[in-house]
């Protein structure tokens, strides 16, 4: 008999939420996507559980350092477009204040 432990293989955060990715578009039950792929049906309910809490709980939002050169939306002058997860956008006017742009796009990624 073989007295060695079974090493079970450790998924990455980004190989989880691919994962999680393809079980939300392929429609197969839970039980039917684990199987598919090689992993544990309470790996994936223990991704999918913790991917809900943290995509509940409010998280600390992080501005990122934009290129000088924004694609200005509209005409000339008139802003720019900024995309967030989620699908949200923030349109902001040329000659916006950066600590209100800052307090906004929190407010966003914590949606």
């Amino acid at each position: 008999m073989n007295s060695e432990p079974v090493r079970r293989r450790h998924h990455t955060a980004v190989e989880r939420a691919e994962h999680l990715a393809g079980y939300h578009r392929s429609g197969l039950t839970q039980v039917e996507f684990a199987a598919r792929n090689g992993f544990s049906l309470s790996s994936l309910r223990n991704w999918l559980r913790k991917s809900r809490v943290t995509n509940a709980a409010p998280s600390r939002a992080t501005l990122l350092r934009l290129p000088v050169e924004l694609p200005a939306i509209g005409h000339a002058g008139a802003g720019y477009r900024i995309g967030f997860p989620g699908g949200h956008s923030l349109e902001v006017a040329a000659g916006f204040r950066v600590d209100e742009l800052r307090e906004l796009c929190q407010l966003l990624c914590g949606l």
